[in-house]
């Protein structure tokens, strides 16, 4: 068999480890995995001895939310082209972005922009809300969605949102069951967070602080908003959904976890239910320190919290207490967030990170937190495991598509605003060196970003579990 394409003389990552072999791709897949020197034709060849290869990351946390827009907005071109600059060739994206994903025609109109306009390979989550109806959820789990997801807080529009309402819990993981999708929890308890809100906005109302950048009178940003995201509110809404996941036995993802109780919470549960979960990559590189110096750049859902926190969640992460690393990648605009320096509450909470998932985990194993056989896990296997992509996606086997990323840990890497290709063009990863360069990316065979530039047009597919 003459090849379409050979790596040769990489250290490929999994969750095993690292091992030396050779890559062989026709057809957009992994047709062999060869020990160095195999005779292996191919019509291309490149020499990867001394670097790293990865499986294309799996980021099953995406928010784009100018699907249909060209204007100001992240959408699917922008996003995408971002997601494979940092080494990301599959996304899952959230159902809360224009078009919500709520109904059938929803779907079908997001599944076909995003053939049109996707750099990557892209996956769809549907909306479960108190609206959805049991055809419904039917319907788009035969369209392909790989999760429903539930808003027992937060979710934009508050007809979207579960709240304390047991019964439609309970209604709609039996749905999710009974489609045999995961159902996937945005917890925390609302009528907590409101309260502390409204109390938060009196308690502030006549204090004044200055903002050390333009040393004008602001409101101390992160600070007052974090005090009304607690990680009471996060444990409140697990304990919840475990209770009836595991009524129900429906399997349950539980999104973005931020404190060790947590946790310790979803550990509780996993014998009588079945769970996974995930963190933000901005929780485990950053304290609640940092945060308040970012100001309402550091102001995201759940917050930054503390650095016992924060190296709690790094431990979970390296015992597999949790499951995957995920970007939530969240872009709010640079003018929407400078208004918050006059009033946090004129804000949004988010970050860009779908281009530095990557280069965060990398950070953190320049740090010593993780290997990269921890990477391949948190940030492809498990994802693609979990949500039913593999064995197509997230590992260098054969059979897989041929997703993969080519790290040279010999060139470092600066993080800067002007390279990102979000619209949300800043990231609070700016100016971290990092030791290791991104130097290649493919998706299905066909080589899609290098060196930091976009290679070709949008290529990317519908993915389906």
């Amino acid at each position: 068999m003459i090849f379409d394409l050979v790596i040769r003389g990489g250290s490929l990552a999994s969750s095993r480890g690292l091992d030396r072999a050779d890559i062989a791709v026709k057809d957009g897949v992994i047709r062999a995995v060869a020990r160095p020197g195999e005779d292996l034709a191919a019509k291309s060849e490149i020499d990867a001895t001394g670097k790293y290869v990865l499986p294309g990351l799996v980021d099953a946390h995406v928010h784009i939310p100018g699907h249909q827009l060209s204007g100001r907005l992240d959408n699917f071109e922008t996003a995408t082209q971002a997601a494979a600059l940092g080494g990301v060739t599959t996304i899952m994206l959230m159902p809360t972005d224009d078009p919500r994903t709520a109904t059938p025609a929803y779907f079908a109109r997001k599944r076909r922009i995003g053939e049109e306009q996707s750099f990557v390979d892209f996956a769809i989550q549907a909306m479960a809300s108190p609206q959805s109806e049991r055809a419904d959820i039917e319907e788009m789990a035969d369209q392909g969605a790989v999760s429903f997801e539930l808003f027992l807080a937060y979710g934009g529009n508050p007809e979207f949102i579960i709240g304390n309402d047991d019964f439609e819990l309970h209604r709609l993981l039996q749905l999710i069951g009974n489609a045999g999708r995961v159902a996937g929890v945005t917890p925390h308890s609302g009528s907590l967070i409101a309260k502390l809100t409204q109390r938060q906005k009196e308690h502030e109302a006549n204090r004044k602080y200055r903002d050390p950048r333009h040393e004008e009178i602001v409101p101390p940003a992160v600070q007052i908003f974090a005090v009304t995201r607690p990680a009471l509110s996060e444990a409140l809404g697990i304990a919840r959904a475990c209770t009836v996941a595991a009524a129900t036995g429906t399997r349950v993802h539980f999104r973005a976890l931020s404190a060790q109780g947590s946790v310790d919470m979803v550990r509780r549960f996993r014998d009588s239910a079945a769970l996974s979960s995930e963190v933000m990559s901005h929780h485990l590189l950053f304290t609640e320190e940092e945060a308040f110096r970012f100001g309402p750049y550091g102001i995201i859902v759940p917050p930054i919290r503390s650095r016992a926190e924060r190296d709690s969640l790094r431990l979970a992460v390296q015992t597999g207490q949790i499951d995957m690393v995920v970007s939530d990648h969240s872009p709010v605009l640079r003018e929407d967030k400078e208004r918050g320096w006059a009033n946090i509450w004129q804000t949004l909470p988010g970050m860009p990170g779908l281009q530095t998932l990557l280069a965060s985990m990398l950070a953190l194993a320049d740090d010593g937190i993780i290997g990269l056989p921890d990477i391949a896990r948190i940030c492809a296997e498990r994802p693609a495991t979990c949500f039913g992509l593999a064995p197509r996606k997230g590992a260098l086997v054969e059979g897989a598509d041929a997703d993969l990323v080519v790290v040279d840990p010999t060139r470092p890497m600066l993080v800067e605003d002007r390279r990102q290709r979000s619209r949300a063009n800043y990231t609070t990863l700016k100016g971290r060196k990092i030791s290791s360069r991104i130097e290649r990316v493919f998706l299905r065979g066909e080589l899609i970003a290098h060196e930091g530039e976009i290679v070709g047009n949008p290529g990317g597919r519908f993915v389906r579990p």
